[in-house]
């Protein structure tokens, strides 16, 4: 039976995947969201997160880092790139 990671882990596959986000993207603004990010884990690293966990981190990181919440159903955050060396995880 496969174990659960430790928020430690998570919150690093999260940062990975943020990291890879900002760094493929063109413009100098990234939309952050749950599901983006999963794809992202599952694409790049082949790992399975449930949305709901990776949602409550970066909803976590999201107060943290006082990042502009977009008004939609599925909570997306605004990061501008120029900010990824100090955003706070």
């Amino acid at each position: 039976m496969e174990s659960k990671p430790d928020k430690e882990t998570l919150l690093n596959f999260v940062k990975q995947a943020i990291v890879l986000l900002c760094e493929k993207n063109i413009s100098s603004m990234v939309i952050l969201s749950s599901y983006k990010i999963n794809s992202v884990l599952k694409d790049s690293y082949g790992i399975n997160i449930r949305v709901d966990r990776i949602g409550r981190i970066l909803n976590n990181l999201a107060k943290q880092n006082q990042l502009k919440r977009l008004n939609t159903n599925i909570p997306k955050y605004k990061l501008n790139v120029a900010s990824l060396a100090h955003l706070k995880f």
